[in-house]
């Protein structure tokens, strides 16, 4: 039978081929002559990712040889990609990498100038550690004025390196198509940063600097996750924003300082509170006054006290038309027995709660007791959710803890009234 798919133009095949990811590309190579370098011709995303592997031997403690190969591994395989590529573009490119600076800095460079040479649309680049950081992150970019080269960009995720305000502000100037924007885990301290532009496209921001002031007006904006100091409300003009984050310090100013959200917090659909490694006088939150956009609320909460999960409770009833709960828990110590008396939280109809989700789930008094309380409340609960991994990057547990959490749920499942799905991960 005559092949007509390998007569096609260089052009069209690698069109075909970005519809694969990067790895079955590479395997048409084996198909015959005519695609042995075909695949050079990928135009889709490169995705390269080290933090299973780093996170994996981080668990298992192996000596500094099995690092370093483990490194070395890995960036022989990026940069073989790298240097066999013959497509004039990729969609993406996206590479996490175990940071070791003082011997991978020139291969973090090539990476960098790679992308600025394919016109990549979406580039995102981790260096989160694992091993051997020695105090000193990448600085990004290479050469400041070498940033037009990106305004193919669409979408800029930049974790664990080095990002001047002044290079945010670049960005945004020189990458008129940019929509997405994360800069994560940056040392520098930024004084003043301004994003805004009438012709800004940005629909998505997420900063976790150390930042003294921000100000937004962006008419585009629908996500914004902030976590650093306490600033005054940054958010001057953002008329589609909907979702809204913020991290541990910024979330705790926010709930006793409510007036800084009721600027914009009519609009918002959905809301995402970090309160791990935070307490409040009395275990209790300070109240919300009542407002009725709300759909989603998600919390991040240590129980540091046996009652501190109830006092979610008097929270969660500030949002009338509330649709979804997720609480993510981080048990600070060690979790409550059955038996012991808790605080139960006065019986509350949720008359729009459908779903309930939880993560950290541990299945002792505490834990069974609220998501009893809420089973009981939300009049029109379609599913709850249970995960009892931990609520970190990489959530692990045992088999054997797991299934004591199972047995632990299944009482719950069998009050569930006619019609709730529970879902146990």
């Amino acid at each position: 039978m005559e092949d007509q798919l390998s007569e096609l133009p260089d052009e069209i095949l690698g069109i075909i081929l970005s519809l694969l990811d990067v790895k079955e590309a590479v395997r048409t190579s084996i198909l015959s002559r005519r695609w042995e370098y075909t695949w050079t011709l990928f135009s889709g995303s490169l995705d390269f990712d080290y933090s299973d592997v780093g996170y994996g031997l981080c668990l298992l403690r192996p000596g500094r040889g099995t690092i370093d190969v483990a490194r070395r591994n890995f960036l022989h395989r990026v940069n073989r990609v790298m240097e066999w590529h013959q497509g004039p573009a990729i969609d993406g490119l996206s590479i996490g990498f175990d940071l070791d600076i003082r011997s991978s800095r020139c291969d973090i460079d090539r990476w960098v100038n790679f992308a600025m040479e394919k016109r990549v649309r979406r580039f995102q680049m981790d260096l989160t550690y694992y091993f051997g950081y020695t105090g000193t992150r990448y600085t990004f970019p290479l050469h400041p004025l070498s940033l037009s080269n990106f305004n193919s960009l669409t979408s800029l995720r930049l974790t664990f390196m080095n990002v001047t305000g002044e290079v945010i502000e670049s960005f945004l100037c020189n990458c008129p198509l940019l929509e997405e924007l994360s800069v994560v885990a940056s040392f520098c301290v930024v004084a003043n940063l301004k994003i805004s532009g009438p012709s800004l496209k940005l629909r998505h921001l997420e900063l976790v600097l150390d930042l003294a002031n921000l100000e937004i007006s962006a008419s585009k904006l629908v996500s914004f996750k902030y976590d650093g100091p306490v600033i005054s409300m940054p958010l001057k003009y953002v008329p589609a924003l909907n979702v809204a984050r913020f991290g541990k310090g910024y979330s705790r100013f926010l709930v006793c300082n409510f007036e800084q959200l009721s600027v914009f917090l009519s609009q918002i659909e959905t809301l995402a509170l970090d309160f791990s490694a935070l307490m409040f006088e009395r275990t209790r939150f300070p109240r919300f006054p009542t407002t009725t956009n709300l759909k989603q609320l998600e919390l991040r909460l240590d129980v540091h006290e046996r009652d501190t999960l109830f006092s979610c409770a008097s929270l969660i009833r500030s949002f009338p038309l509330l649709q979804r709960f997720a609480l993510q828990l981080l048990w600070g110590v060690e979790p409550v027995e059955r038996g012991l008396r808790i605080l139960k939280a006065s019986k509350h109809p949720h008359l729009c709660l459908k779903v309930v989700e939880f993560v950290g789930f541990v299945g002792c008094s505490v834990d069974i007791e609220f998501a009893r309380y809420l089973i009981n409340n939300a009049v029109t609960l379609k599913r709850i959710s249970i995960d009892p991994r931990r609520p970190y990057r990489i959530g692990f547990i045992t088999t054997k803890e797991k299934n004591a959490v199972r047995e632990r749920v299944r009482q719950l499942e069998s009050e569930l009234p006619l019609g709730v799905e529970l879902v146990f991960f």
